[in-house]
């Protein structure tokens, strides 16, 4: 038979496996809603400049999209989602060529992309953007965070929103 911990970890697996299928279901309906033209989709940018979707149904009842949050990562993290769109909070260590070195929160050097025309001029940004490999980061907008950050806190905040709370995070 299973061991104690190997029956846990295939519950967590389970449990984990039926919320995402749960979300799954959540967004299929939001989009039938919308095509139906039961609901609407808008887009708007909050203050630290993230996109959020707010989908509104024709009863009145709305709320932000949450269907597909882009992930807050760290270079540990970041692996996990080549090809796709991530957050990575850095700091801007040398600009080279076509590319800017950084330090990720877990204390990695990673190159990041900018997009034409981008400055980063302060110490720590945000930069939301496609991982192109296992080192680089395309990207597509950044946030300044100014020049002082704890970055071993934000550590712990990208493990907590990528591990077994991450239904806690948006």
């Amino acid at each position: 038979g299973l061991g104690g911990e190997e029956r846990k970890k295939r519950a967590r697996t389970d449990d984990e496996r039926t919320a995402r299928n749960h979300r799954r279901g959540e967004r299929k309906k939001q989009r039938a809603a919308s095509r139906q033209g039961l609901a609407k989709t808008q887009s708007f940018f909050s203050g630290e400049g993230t996109t959020h979707h707010q989908t509104t149904s024709m009863d009145g009842s709305s709320g932000l999209d949450c269907s597909d949050p882009t992930p807050r990562v760290n270079f540990d993290l970041m692996q996990r989602y080549v090809g796709r769109k991530v957050k990575l909070v850095c700091k801007v260590e040398e600009f080279s060529g076509e590319s800017v070195k950084v330090t990720t929160c877990d204390g990695q050097a990673v190159f990041v992309k900018p997009k034409q025309g981008s400055q980063y001029d302060t110490a720590f940004v945000e930069i939301e953007g496609v991982v192109e490999n296992n080192t680089t980061v395309q990207e597509e907008s950044f946030t300044s965070f100014g020049d002082s950050f704890d970055m071993k806190n934000y550590n712990e905040l990208c493990k907590l929103s990528n591990g077994p709370t991450q239904e806690l995070f948006l």
